[in-house]
């Protein structure tokens, strides 16, 4: 069980603890028929939330519908009904949810803030609880973890004021997850703690079984199999004490997991068949098709390839099931559909019938008015094509003089797309130019440049110059791409030779200071009553390395500094995340880029002293806002940040390889969105 179902089902517990504080919890089919005999709008609304709220577990979609129409009815209630607020914000955070649940993030966050808004106005902090808690999780399913981290923080605060202790460790529990995944095992830890605490204070056996779960799936990422595989037995114990099947299958699922990874797959098949007979019992096809597909992988490592073949037919035949029952409904609705329109053509005829006689009567004068209109008909149309045929030569003459015409203008448009073309082309070889060789890179460090533009010619471009014992590299993004990125690429890497060589200028902060002036009178964006304001510009990271001291100095705009250094080895920033090899810190930069005319503050100079094996990276916003992947998202920086911390054990030329293999599989046949550079060194 990935990070994301594990926040996704306890969101969904959660929004049902909610439920069940109201005393609504009904089944479906039950509401259903309540909601057919309900007139009373508030009460209609009610049903249409506790109907929302029972689908979360199994049908995003009907839950988005219900909760949909419940919030639609909710806003035509009057004002002065007491509880109109509260439940607009029911409603909305109910669509919120769904929305959630459907990854569509955006149409989420619009509905969750108007849950929080009018729970907010009435001070209702059981809705406000649920709004904060269900924003949080949208936050860290987009990878913001910082956002996450205030709303969840925010929920459970509320959540101990009022005494709503069972939420509260909900909410510890999805903090506990989000670190477990990181993997951050000891900040999950205090969570976690926290959440078994109250677990234990209420004796919620149900939310222990969850922990247990949670901290050995997150044990097994640290390879700590033995104390995952005890956490799992206790979670089981605890299902099979409660008889929860449907938890229990999903254990067993998991424990099989774990044992195929320790490579005992005598146990894995075990278990995998315990979850199956649950399964089979349940008719949870999802859950049938995972056994049978774990059994297949078994299987297939012991060597019993007709086992492992047998299982995988099965497991193809139970996915071919589920097809088939994800149309049973569509198919039955089609039949109802067919069998009405059906009856009513049977009826229609049958009235047919009954006029047929009087028809028949006044056929005979229809068809003699109908011969004469006919006759009448056939000379007109005789009329009409003679004329035609005589304005269709006309118009074939017309046409080709057209088509003519045409040809001589695409002849032209050819022409002057091949002149663009191999002027671009001479712009590219321009701009190589201006480009330093990496051996001056290469020749002081282990490192690499992986520079991947969208067009011929970029908007991004690296810089770097040696000036005794001084090494100088920059990452620089320009605005736009293509031509206009490539003209702005130009003044600034001239601009950067300038200030360095000509103006002796030494300290990061300082370079960027003078570059923003220099590249404000390059654009001409400052007059004689001050700045214009224009929207050409670039985002830089700069940094001057001594290279006897080994003191690097470091500023950005809009660009950070990325470092990674060994666990053991401290920095005056706090790490963004770990394993139990690296420490990850990130030296943020000054948010104004640079032109535009606007910014007038200084840029700030970052000092670090540099330890063996320290690397930074250097980088542009292309790779982290690439979209691809199964679902065409972006990569994100958060992806972007872990696939750095999981590099460190390579080589940098091996780390390049790896970076443009990510991007290719992950950009797939989307189109390269933006110029890519990203360089990496190894001190």
């Amino acid at each position: 069980m990935n990070k994301k179902n594990i926040l996704r089902l306890l969101s969904v517990l959660l929004i049902l603890l909610a439920v069940q504080a109201t005393g609504q919890t009904v089944i479906t089919d039950s509401l259903e028929n309540l909601l057919e005999d309900e007139n009373d709008i508030v009460k209609k609304v009610e049903l249409l939330n506790n109907l929302s709220n029972e689908y979360q577990t199994n049908d995003y979609e009907q839950s988005l519908k219900y909760s949909k129409i419940a919030l639609k009815l909710a806003l035509t209630i009057p004002n002065d009904k007491g509880n109109t607020k509260s439940l607009i914000s029911h409603s909305a955070n109910n669509v919120g949810a769904s929305y959630l649940l459907l990854d569509k993030y955006e149409e989420s966050l619009k509905y969750l803030l108007i849950a929080l808004k009018d729970a907010e106005s009435i001070q209702d902090t059981i809705r406000m609880s649920n709004a904060l808690y269900n924003i949080g999780i949208l936050y860290d399913f987009k990878g913001e973890e910082v956002i996450a981290l205030r709303y969840l923080e925010r929920s459970i605060k509320l959540d101990e004021e009022i005494g709503n202790l069972e939420s509260a460790a909900h909410g510890y529990s999805s903090l506990a997850a989000d670190y477990f995944f990181k993997p951050d095992y000891n900040k999950g830890m205090v969570y976690y703690d926290k959440a078994m605490e109250i677990a234990n204070s209420l004796n919620n056996l149900e939310l222990k079984s969850i922990l247990y779960g949670n901290r050995a799936v997150g044990l097994k990422y640290f390879n700590n199999y033995d104390e995952s595989l005890k956490y799992h037995q206790m979670a089981i114990a605890i299902e099979i004490e409660l008889e929860n099947k449907a938890s229990l299958e999903s254990s067993y699922l998991n424990i099989a997991d774990l044992y195929i990874a320790m490579n005992n797959n005598r146990k894995a098949v075990e278990y995998n068949l315990k979850s199956l007979q649950i399964a089979l019992e349940m008719t949870s096809t999802n859950n049938i098709m995972k056994a049978y597909s774990g059994l297949a992988e078994s299987y297939e490592q012991m060597g019993n390839k007709e086992k492992a073949l047998i299982n995988l037919q099965l497991y193809a035949n139970w996915k071919d099931t589920l097809y088939k029952q994800q149309n049973a409904s569509a198919m039955a609705e089609m039949q109802t559909k067919y069998d009405t329109e059906k009856k009513e053509t049977e009826n229609t005829l049958l009235k047919a019938d009954k006029k047929l006689d009087k028809a028949k009567l006044e056929k005979k004068a229809i068809q003699q008015k109908m011969l004469l209109s006919l006759l009448g008909l056939v000379l007109l149309i005789v009329i009409y094509v003679v004329y035609s045929l005589n304005q269709k030569k006309k118009t074939n003459v017309l046409l080709n003089n057209q088509n003519e015409e045409i040809v001589l203008k695409n002849d032209i448009i050819e022409e002057k797309n091949k002149d663009i073309t191999d002027s671009i082309n001479y712009a590219q070889r321009i701009q190589e130019s201006i480009l330093p060789g990496v051996s001056l890179l290469q020749n002081n460090f282990d490192s690499f440049i992986y520079y991947k533009p969208k067009d011929i010619v970029s908007g991004d471009f690296y810089w770097l110059k040696e000036v005794g014992d001084k090494l100088y590299f920059s990452v620089v993004d320009c605005t736009g791409h293509g031509v206009p990125g490539a003209f702005m690429s130009i003044i600034g890497a001239n601009s950067l030779n300038k200030i360095v060589e000509d103006l002796k200028i030494e300290k990061p902060g300082e370079i960027l200071d003078k570059l923003n002036i220099l590249v404000n009178d390059a654009l001409g964006v400052r007059d004689k009553v001050g700045f214009r304001s224009v929207r050409d510009g670039m985002d830089i990271s700069i940094c001057v390395l001594d290279k006897t001291t080994k003191v690097l100095e470091y500023a950005g705009a809009n660009n950070s500094l990325y470092l990674l250094r060994e666990s053991n080895e401290k920095l005056n920033v706090e790490a963004i995340m770990e394993n139990d090899r690296t420490n990850f810190f990130e030296i943020k930069p000054n948010k104004m880029a640079i032109g535009g005319g606007t910014n007038i503050d200084s840029y700030q100079t970052h000092t670090i002293q540099l330890e063996d094996r320290d690397t930074v990276y250097l980088f542009s916003d292309g790779y982290a806002d690439q979209f691809g992947g199964p679902k065409g998202k972006k990569f994100m920086y958060k992806s972007f940040k872990r696939m750095f911390l999981s590099l460190q054990e390579k080589t940098m030329p091996n780390q390049l390889s790896f970076i443009d293999k990510t991007m290719r599989e992950w950009k797939g046949d989307i189109e390269q969105l933006d110029d890519i550079c990203v360089l990496g060194i190894r001190f």
